[in-house]
């Protein structure tokens, strides 16, 4: 299991995204391991997800700021 800052997490190992037709909208599947199966069991799908454009701007936005603050406050290994 994995564990960090007091939560399991599910490592995302690849997506899936692509406009949605005929509306002004992304669809988002992410690709995940579960820390609880065995090692040999392949990734598992989201459900496929929905963003507005507006909503993907500013996911894209709160990744660049968090990609940023990891690179610049975290300890390097």
């Amino acid at each position: 299991m994995n564990e960090f800052n007091r939560f399991i997490f599910y490592p995302v190992t690849g997506w899936h995204i692509g406009p949605l037709s005929n509306h002004k909208a992304l669809v988002l599947q992410f690709s995940y391991l579960d820390p609880e199966a065995s090692r040999e069991q392949a990734p598992q799908e989201t459900l496929f997800l929905g963003l507005t454009i507006e909503m993907a701007k500013k996911l894209v936005s709160n990744l660049s700021e968090q990609i940023e603050y990891a690179e610049n406050n975290v300890a390097k290994h």
